[in-house]
């Protein structure tokens, strides 16, 4: 945890700042140390090879020999701290100081003169070569020669003629030079540790500097979160720090202010809104509820605890939320009417827009228009349907009237056939009504049913011996298929009875002569009971299954029927009275088959 604080952030940045600094610095420090040591070791080397090279000057070394100094040479080398060889003008080694090279090559020292010689080194020969064509050298060709790191300087013998008859070389080990790097390197790294333990107490001391008011004004900040607006940071000071504690406790003071007004209107706004009778929520742009009335819940039929969830569940199901969705993407107000549990709502939905045009939500005015709506549509439905329905009969009526006025008619049996004909005129009209008035009852919900328990079968068995002496008169088979036995269903026999006259009505009145029409039951898992009438009539167009069920539809007009067009409608509101359902399905020219399921006593 403590790696993500910014004391942590802090005084790792310094310490990391102190350890590059000072591994440059070192690493620096140590390569010109090193290339000082290595150039003041060369120049010495160099110095006392040309004092050699004068002194071998003065007798050269000839035929392998270096006459009267081999004493002297053992000298020479504990002076120099190095190995001197002196080859002559072939770069044969005359003589060599010290007692022996190693490596096996045989070469020795006995009173200055040289013994057996193996070849030298190929890197090494170059070297000598090098000399000898008058050119100084400084390499390290001769560590292989003396298995250990070698320094090697080499200078050409000139006698007094300039002519080079010889050279010196120097060969000194640079173990001592790389021992005070070492110890350098060993310095510098205590001196780097001191440093890092330095700048990790001085950077943490820093840090804690640094963020002790930050962490007082995140803790400020938090209780402001909190909604405690008293809060103040108590940091002081004109740097960067000061400035920003001092605005913290200004923005603590102007915000308790603000949010003591917005609360005392938020106060204000919600008396209004739960005194409105119809019902308002407003969402977010995530569409979650910011606030609602109460009116919402009994117009959606909820309890007075209208939870988010029911409301989220309700809106789904009317799909409001992509309507919504539209209001906030296309920034204007969208009203739509839905039907919800036996209510016709109207929603109008509205974007809430802030100063800057830029949507923050929505809000939904839900009104209930349940009952002026269909007020409205059952007027509007009656006037356009009754004057359409009234307009033959009327007409039959009022020609036969003329005719009779105008005395067109003046036999017996003519004037006999007028009043039939207007009598058969005046009983469509009775039926008519007496269905209007029938279906008015229905929808409006005023009529009063007498549940008791029914027995299906016996009912159905009734209604067909009835209305078999019609269908003799087409000679239409009606056959129950069943069981008999069958639980009770608890409904009122008089309107179960209108139920299923309508629809065995309707099969023997558009079904052709010498067909059958079939009665069956069937009882569901479900405990419901399933009631078909299927005939082998002329059937419905496709285009016309939708509206059956509507008020004054008849399936097929060309025939110019007797019927009102009000039954399948009085019939499915009397299905919806018990609480069940009914569907219709039909084939142009095979037939039409009705089913109602009902459901059974528990």
């Amino acid at each position: 945890m403590f790696r993500k604080t910014i004391a942590f952030k802090l005084t790792a940045g310094f310490v990391l700042i102190v350890l590059i600094s000072m591994l440059t610095i070192g690493l620096f420090f140590i390569q010109m140390f090193r290339q000082y040591t290595f150039n003041s070791k060369e120049q010495v080397l160099l110095e006392r090879a040309h004092s050699i090279a004068e002194l071998m000057s003065q007798n050269p070394p000839t035929n392998g020999q270096l006459r009267g100094y081999g004493g002297l040479m053992q000298m020479l080398g504990t002076l120099a701290e190095a190995k001197v060889w002196v080859t002559d003008d072939t770069g044969t080694p005359a003589v060599i100081s010290g007692m022996g090279m190693g490596r096996g090559m045989g070469l020795g020292l006995n009173s200055g003169h040289a013994l057996s010689t193996e070849p030298l080194p190929a890197e090494a020969e170059d070297v000598i070569k090098s000399v000898l064509s008058g050119q100084e050298s400084i390499s390290q060709s001769f560590s292989s020669v003396y298995n250990e790191a070698t320094l090697t300087v080499g200078v050409p013998i000139r006698d007094s003629n300039q002519k080079i008859v010889g050279a010196v070389l120097l060969h000194a080990p640079v173990t001592g030079i790389t021992a005070t790097l070492d110890k350098a390197v060993n310095i510098l790294e205590i001196s780097i540790l001191i440093a890092l333990l330095l700048a990790a107490g001085l950077g943490l001391f820093y840090s804690y500097l640094f963020t002790r008011p930050l962490k007082a004004m995140k803790r400020t900040a938090v209780e402001m979160a909190q909604g405690n607006y008293e809060v103040r940071t108590g940091v002081e000071g004109e740097d960067e720090l000061g400035q920003l504690g001092s605005s913290l406790d200004q923005l603590a003071a102007k915000l308790g202010l603000t949010i003591n007004q917005l609360f005392q209107e938020k106060g204000k706004m919600s008396d209004i809104i739960s005194s409105i009778s119809e019902g308002i929520v407003a969402f977010d742009l995530d569409f979650l509820p910011l606030s609602l009335n109460n009116a919402l819940s009994e117009i959606m039929n909820q309890p007075l605890a209208y939870s988010d969830e029911d409301l989220k569940r309700d809106f789904e199901a009317l799909e409001i939320y992509s309507l919504l969705d539209q209001v906030i993407r296309e920034k204007r107000a969208v009203q739509t009417v839905k039907e919800w549990k036996g209510k016709k709502l109207r929603f109008i939905l509205s974007p809430i827009i802030d100063n800057q045009n830029k949507v923050s939500g929505s809000v939904a005015l839900v009104q209930d228009i349940s009952e002026s709506e269909r007020l409205e549509q059952l007027r509007k439905d009656f006037v356009a349907n009754v004057s359409h329905e009234f307009r033959t009969p009327l007409t039959v009526i009022k020609g036969s009237l003329e005719a009779l006025v105008d005395g067109t008619v003046d036999k017996a049996e003519d004037i006999e056939h007028y009043h039939q004909r207007m009598l058969s005129e005046t009983k469509s009209l009775e039926r008519l009504v007496g269905d209007l008035l029938e279906l008015s009852r229905l929808q409006s919900g005023k009529i009063s049913i007498h549940n008791e328990e029914i027995h299906i079968p016996s009912l159905l068995s009734g209604i067909i011996r009835s209305l078999q002496t019609i269908a003799d008169k087409k000679d239409i088979k009606i056959s129950y298929q069943g069981p008999t036995e069958v639980p009770a269903v608890i409904g009122d026999y008089d309107r179960l009875r209108q139920l299923f006259i309508i629809f065995i009505d309707n099969a023997v009145k558009y079904s052709p002569e010498a067909t059958s029409i079939t009665v069956a039951l069937e009882i569901k898992r479900n405990n419901e009971l399933e009631v078909s009438v299927e005939d082998q009539g002329y059937g419905i167009p496709e285009d016309d299954l939708p509206y059956v069920w509507d008020r004054f539809y008849k399936s097929d007009k060309s025939r110019k029927s007797s019927g009102t067009g009000l039954g399948l409608a009085i019939a499915k509101h009397l299905v919806e009275l018990h609480d069940g359902q009914v569907s219709l399905t039909s084939e142009l020219g095979k037939g039409t088959t009705v089913t109602v399921i009902l459901p059974l006593k528990p």
